[in-house]
Order: structure tokens, then sequence, then C-alpha cells
């Protein structure tokens, strides 16, 4: 034990000196490791449902986030900038202008590495669809204008799905109460004229909700939403249609499901992620289809067995064709955010982790990730950690060897990062994943291998802290310790450094 931790300590003091010198290594104040801080971008402006927000990278790799600030009659789409360590470039900006109410937007980059907005405004028919384009140095190309009418009304999800193809035509899908509540699917150029005109794609007496949309390398869309007919609800139903809108898969039931995410592979294969709410509990399931919209792998459960509900998932593939999926856990009073990283098989690379939770937020709500050209990952998400719903935003390094762990079920030690690292008072020692749902006593030794002290963290608590005492409650001396999980199948220690 003394040699392994003078191992560690060397390691230890090794990687500060490496954070010390690279300033956009990891941090060691992160939680988890390889992930940033929380940052916030954007507070309640209007005392309103500041919801919804999106995320993508443009060509320089700066980070653009959207979303709505509205109330029940008023409304408007804003986005900022920021460089890819989230400093602020352009704050708070309009998009919408207009005096309709506008909500629920969708923000992409083309190829050309301009960025296309979508979102939902009232027209004189109805709910509809409008449209900006900026180019990445904020010139306003397109101005916000209406692109598809009459699209939808307030019982419907209203949430619109966008995926850019390699024509840099905009393909979306919704669902529209005016049909009955029906999945209707769009395509607008890159200048947001439609070029394919709203087609229906559920079936007259059927239902569709919650719709998700992803294209692949042959301008092909592929389609999914919630389907019901009368008593049967919840079945995931999906379509494929030609890059002219021509429909070659209509509506076939693949699972129970709702709320997909979808993206392709460079193989043309389909990777969906889904929530399955019909118990036990709500839970994230993955399908992967072929062309032909066969299933070749699932439906597999992604999340942990939530005591409380998974919902709300978003996922993206890399440039190395890894799967990189967010999802909300937790109920809507305590809520909190939950990811993955997967093959193209299915396997778990990274296993579910908590990436956002207590005790640093009570509610963490509707995630969106993105990837940037470095394979760095992006997420944002509406917090509830104020009175009033704000926008956060954090970064992910994605690299290699940071908590990787190959195989397709969840690591069966205890991992937990500590927060803060330097500590003077108190640290807190944060875990994710399954083990939110364990008991798990952590062990602390000091730089001699000897034990000093055990705290231990109930199931459904996600955190414990160390107040820097041994077992009887004597101030230890500054200096370097190791929290070891007891009883671990794994020899796991994290080094945390107590200061005067």
């Amino acid at each position: 034990m003394y040699i392994l931790m003078k191992r560690l300590l060397l390691f230890f003091l090794f990687n500060i000196i490496v954070v010390t010198v690279h300033q956009t290594s990891l941090l060691l104040c992160a939680y988890p490791a390889g992930w940033s801080e929380d940052i916030l971008i954007a507070q309640d402006t209007l005392n309103a449902v500041l919801s919804c927000p999106d995320i993508c990278v443009d060509s320089n790799n700066n980070v653009w986030i959207t979303w709505d600030d509205a109330t029940w009659v008023d409304g408007d789409i804003y986005y900022s900038k920021r460089d890819s360590l989230g400093n602020c470039l352009t704050p708070a900006t309009n998009v919408s202008n207009n005096m309709e109410r506008s909500l629920f937007a969708r923000i992409a980059v083309d190829g050309s590495g301009n960025i296309q907005f979508i979102w939902r405004a009232d027209t004189p028919q109805g709910i509809g669809l409008w449209h900006a384009k900026y180019s990445n140095n904020d010139t306003v190309i397109v101005p916000s204008h209406m692109a598809v009418s009459g699209a939808g009304g307030l019982t419907s999800s209203l949430v619109p799905a966008m995926a850019l193809d390699k024509y840099q035509n905009i393909n979306i899908a919704w669902d529209e109460i005016n049909q009955g509540n029906k999945m209707m699917y769009t395509k607008l150029d890159s200048f947001g004229d439609p070029i394919v005109d709203k087609i229906q794609i559920t079936p007259s007496g059927y239902y569709a909700y919650s719709v998700g949309i992803g294209v692949d390398s042959f301008a092909n869309s592929h389609l999914a939403s919630r389907m019901d007919t009368s008593g049967i609800p919840y079945k995931l139903s999906y379509s494929k249609l030609d890059k002219d809108g021509n429909v070659l898969i209509s509506n076939s039931v693949l699972t129970d499901g709702l709320g997909p995410a979808i993206v392709c592979d460079r193989n043309q294969n389909v990777h969906m992620m889904y929530t399955n709410p019909l118990g036990p509990g709500n839970r994230i399931e993955y399908l992967k289809l072929d062309q032909g919209g066969n299933i070749l792998i699932g439906p597999d459960t992604i999340s942990p067995p939530e005591i409380h509900s998974s919902t709300y998932c978003d996922a993206v593939i890399d440039s190395l064709q890894f799967l990189h999926v967010v999802w909300q856990g937790g109920a809507t009073n305590w809520a909190w955010l939950m990811y993955a990283k997967l093959d193209t098989s299915g396997c778990f690379i990274i296993p579910p982790v908590l990436i956002v939770g207590r005790p640093y937020t009570d509610g963490a709500l509707e995630p969106r990730i993105a990837v940037d050209l470095s394979n760095r990952l992006h997420v944002t998400w509406v917090d509830r950690r104020f009175t009033t719903n704000v926008i956060y935003y954090k970064r992910g390094e994605n690299e290699t060897g940071v908590q990787d762990t190959i195989g397709h079920k969840a690591v069966s030690y205890p991992s937990f990062s500590v927060h803060p690292n330097p500590f003077l008072h108190k640290t807190t020692i944060l875990f994710g994943g399954l083990d939110i749902y364990r008991n798990i006593t952590v062990v602390i030794y000091d730089i001699s291998g000897r034990k000093i002290r055990e705290v231990k963290k109930s199931n459904m608590v996600n955190y414990v802290y160390w107040d820097g005492c041994d077992s009887r409650g004597k101030r230890m001396t500054p200096g370097v310790y190791f929290l070891v999980p007891k009883n671990s199948t794994k020899n796991y220690a994290v080094p945390v450094i107590l200061v005067d």
C-alpha cells in the first residue's frame, strides 16, 4: 500500500504540472473527470418560460447556443456564440425579431459554415415554421421569415426536428395539430425556401407526437415519432424518404417509445435513441437499423435502472464513429443529466455517468449535445438552480482514456470525482451513473497508507462530503490524501490535496 501511495502521489504531482502548463487540459475542479464546470449562458429576461435550448459548433470550433424566452403571449428566439472554452464571443442576440410569439428553436451548421435556425411562431393559418440564416461571423444572411405556414397547434409537442443534408438543404419534421396530430415533413433550401412541400407522414387514423429526424450521406431522411391509435399509445414509428421527398418506408412500428434522436454512421446504418415510457419507469433505449429499416441491434437499455424517470435524450456521432448520448433523469423537482459513449455496435465505451446534478443543481432539463471538429463535446440545457429557468453549458473533452471502459455492461466498481481539489474546509465526493443507486463507503488514506476515516454515501444521493478530519473529528495536517472505494473490484484511488 505504501509503494502504491508513493506512485500515486508522483503521478498526481506530475499531472498538476501538466494542468498548470496546459490551461486547456482537464480542470482539477471539474465534475466529473473530463468535463468542464457549468457555465451560465443566459438568464430569463422576461420572467418567463425560458426553455428548449439547442447547440451546434461552426467551422471555427465556436459554439452557438439558441433558446427561447417566452411568455404565454409573447416570445423571442435568442442565440449566444462562445469559443471552444465557453468564453462569450457574442452575447444574447435576438434572432426572431418579429411581432409573433416565437419559441422552440433548433440550430445547425451547414457545409459552408453558415448557421441555420428554425423555430415555431404564429402564421395567419396557425402555428408555423420560421427560418433565419447567419454567417459564422454573425452577419445576417437571411433574416427571420415564415418558411412553412399553419404547422401545428398548442396541443402538439410543438418542437420541430431538423437535419441538414450534404446539399445544404434543411430537412424538417414536426407534428401538426391542424391535421389531427400527424407527423409532417418538409425540405427547405439553404435560404429557407421550400423545395419539397409539406408532406403528411402519419396515416389517417393514427396520431403522432415527439418526432425525430436524421439524414444519411445519400441525403435520405430517416424519421421517427411516437404513434398512437385509439387505446394503443407509444408505438415508435419509423419512416424513410429519399432526397426528393418520396416515401421509401412508411410508418414501420419498431417498438414502444417516443422522443427519438436519430444519427447515421458512415456505413449508412441508422442509430436511434429514444424514451420507452412503459416501465419499469421511463428508460432510454437504443436501436440500430439498416437502410431497409430492419433492426440490427436492440432494443437495448442505455440508462441505469431508474427509480425516477429517464426522458428527453439527444445524440450525436463524432468523426471516429462513436455515439454520444445525453439524457434527463429524475423527477421535475430533482432532475439530473446523464451521458454515455457507445460504439456503432451499441457497446458502452463510457458507461452512463452523471454530468450535471446535486449538489450543484436540483433541476437540469432538456439537454442537447454537439461535437466539434476536434471531437470535443458540447452540452447545453435548461437549469433550475435559481428561482427562474436559466440556460447552462459545459464542455466534455472526449479524450481517449478519460473513464473509458469497453463493454456493454456498466462498470461494477464505484467511480467518482472530487470538487474542489485542492480544498480548505470541505470537499465533495461526487458519484455518477449506477452509483447514484448504491450505498457506497469511501476509505480515506494518508500518504503513508494509514487509514484515517471512512465516509458513507446512502442510495439515491450522488455525493458525500469530507471535512478534512479523521474518524475522531481531528483536523488532518495539510497534504495529499487518497480516496478509495471500499471493497472495490479495481485498484482505484483518487488523490486529493488538503491545504491551509
